[in-house]
């Protein structure tokens, strides 16, 4: 579940609640460490996290456009040109490719 908040500085968050896991504490903290390093124009950044008990959350900047998961398959979702199409392509490849070239353990 996603949920958007508000910062006391008054910028727009998302605040992801991730199900229920047996991960470990230390091996959670490693991976949010990780992801938190992770800064690219075609990627969200991670702005911060919560452990409290089994409960966690991670707090990225609000993309006020809506993902592109809703844009494509949501209700009122119109057909993409080509141009769109090829634009979103080009910019997901070049996110992964920032991920398996700059972000190795």
């Amino acid at each position: 579940s996603v949920f958007k908040g508000t910062l006391p500085n008054s910028a727009a968050i998302a605040v992801k609640k991730l199900k229920c896991y047996r991960q470990g504490e230390k091996q959670f903290r490693a991976e949010v460490s990780t992801i938190g390093t992770i800064h690219h124009i075609n990627l969200v950044r991670l702005r911060g996290f919560c452990a409290e008990g089994m409960k966690r959350f991670l707090v990225y900047d609000y993309m006020p456009n809506g993902s592109l998961e809703g844009h494509l398959f949501g209700k009122h979702s119109k057909i993409l040109d080509w141009k769109t199409r090829y634009q979103i392509a080009l910019g997901i490849a070049r996110g992964l490719a920032y991920l398996h070239e700059k972000c190795r353990d």
